[in-house]
């Protein structure tokens, strides 16, 4: 008698994503979602990549997360944004933790931004801050010379960038990334890419890519 072979195939079925979706210039697209998330490029691919690019998440759930873009001036002076992006493979809780501002010298300023309880951003999602919009950010940083931290619940600097010609202060990485200049932005490129040197990772763009990655 022939033998009889059964190929029994199971489809895990992936979660669903409630955050909310922002699509160019920060603007929200839906209510029920908070960021853009883009797909991993590892998943598309024939084969597992197993090369890593330095200063980029290799697949850990290290809940880290970095400020991947800032827009300081535009048409007004409230004209700005601050991306964040997740490049590890798992969802970070933000409830609590803030995006703080300082001046080139260091000192406070009023800019900021404090996530409430319940807040997160999914894994290699994006989240985008602007003056107004859902997730709203308080504008007042300087155009040229500044600095901004992201700390954590517990008051942990979690990343930091500092842009233009910086003097003091605690959030600066290295050297200080370029000014960005008038209606563009400063972005890591690529999108996530963290060697610890601000100069390094960021460079300048003419047109803010908010919730895409920079090229």
């Amino acid at each position: 008698m022939a033998a009889i072979t059964v190929l029994v195939v199971v489809a895990c079925a992936k979660g669903t994503d409630t955050s909310e979706d922002f699509g160019e210039g920060g603007v929200e697209q839906d209510a029920s979602r908070d960021v853009n998330v883009l797909p991993n490029p590892k998943d598309s691919g024939p084969a597992e990549d197993t090369g890593t690019t330095p200063g980029v998440d290799s697949g850990s759930c290290s809940q880290k997360v970095v400020i991947n873009e800032v827009k300081t001036a535009g048409a007004s002076a409230n004209d700005e944004m601050i991306e964040l992006y997740n490049p590890s493979t798992c969802a970070v809780p933000l409830g609590n933790w803030e995006l703080k501002y300082q001046s080139a010298s260091g000192g406070t300023g009023l800019a900021g931004h404090k996530f409430a309880v319940g807040d997160s951003i999914p894994p290699k999602g994006f989240l985008v801050l602007t003056p107004g919009g859902s997730t709203d950010w308080t504008a007042g940083m300087a155009a040229g010379d500044g600095q901004l931290g992201l700390l954590d619940d517990t008051a942990k600097l979690v990343d930091g960038v500092a842009y233009g010609t910086v003097t003091g202060g605690s959030y600066k990485e290295g050297t200080a990334a370029p000014s960005p200049p008038v209606s563009g932005s400063i972005g890591r490129s690529p999108s996530g890419v963290d060697t610890g040197n601000n100069k390094t990772d960021f460079k300048t763009y003419t047109t803010p890519s908010p919730a895409i990655a920079n090229p």
